[in-house]
């Protein structure tokens, strides 16, 4: 390799970079906007999209310099189905952003109402303080435990919603994952048919055989890289909803605990 295509290799990594950084700190920005509305504040926000951002946009740059320091001729077929790689990529760096996001809120609620609920209220800034803030407003405002149920499992709903709502969009789009796979996999089995249609009678064997290496291992080779991403992501996405759904249960106990009058009435 010239310096020309090391200069060109690095600007593109560059590029790659700053891309997935910026995009990412947009969807942070996002996620700050709905916080404001909670009182809530995640330490290093910025610091973390960006740099997950980061790392995303080089593997994803990577790739490209890989594929193309690899191609001896450009094949349509075959670079679709490379990207198939890139949306693996781009697609796992955006869903670990928002489970880093979730497991960090939900670390924080779970220390702060096992350390405050039994003390008055859990600190200040997570939504357990906003929670039994609420509860012992509607403890004093209703004096049914009927109404007072009805009304606040809107509130456990709507609070449970700001880290729920995240991880059930995570759960929703990794389904698209092994999708991203499956492009791979049709583009190499098409590779493969374009190989044998160029045989003809007097070709060895062993020239069949390498021809259609290159789309057999693209296709399952998507796959597999598809599927390793896919089953982590998956299993962290639900491992935390579960994390979520004790926390809400112990949010819901709190009401037979500071709405006990309201309840015998």
């Amino acid at each position: 390799m010239n310096w020309t295509s090391v200069l060109v290799s690095l600007l593109l990594l560059l590029a790659s970079g700053a891309t997935g950084s910026l995009v990412l700190l947009y969807r942070s920005q996002r996620l700050r906007t709905r916080e404001r509305a909670y009182g809530l504040d995640t330490p290093n926000l910025r610091q973390i999209g960006a740099g997950i951002g980061a790392a995303t946009g080089l593997a994803v740059g990577a790739l490209i310099l890989y594929f193309a320091v690899h191609t001896n001729r450009f094949d349509l077929i075959e670079w679709v189905g490379r990207s198939s790689y890139l949306l693996v990529a781009g697609a796992s760096g955006g869903h670990i952003f928002v489970l880093v996001y979730a497991a960090i809120h939900i670390v924080q609620e779970e220390r702060a109402w096992k350390n405050g609920s039994g003390r008055g209220k859990p600190r200040e800034g997570t939504l357990g303080r906003r929670r039994l803030e609420q509860l012992r407003d509607f403890s004093r405002e209703y004096g049914h435990y009927t109404d007072l149920k009805s009304r606040d499992d809107e509130v456990v709903d709507d609070l449970t919603g700001v880290l729920g709502g995240p991880l059930v969009n995570t759960r929703h789009d990794l389904a698209r994952i092994p999708f991203y796979g499956y492009l791979g996999t049709v583009c190499g089995i098409l590779l493969m048919a374009q190989e044998l249609g160029h045989i003809g009678e007097t070709t060895e064997p062993f020239e069949v055989l390498r021809s259609m290496a290159k789309g057999l291992v693209l296709a399952f080779q998507t796959t597999l890289v598809a599927l390793l991403a896919f089953l982590p992501l998956r299993k962290m996405t639900d491992y935390l909803m579960r994390r979520l759904g004790a926390l809400e249960e112990e949010w819901t106990k709190a009401r037979d605990e500071v709405a006990g009058p309201a309840r015998r009435s």
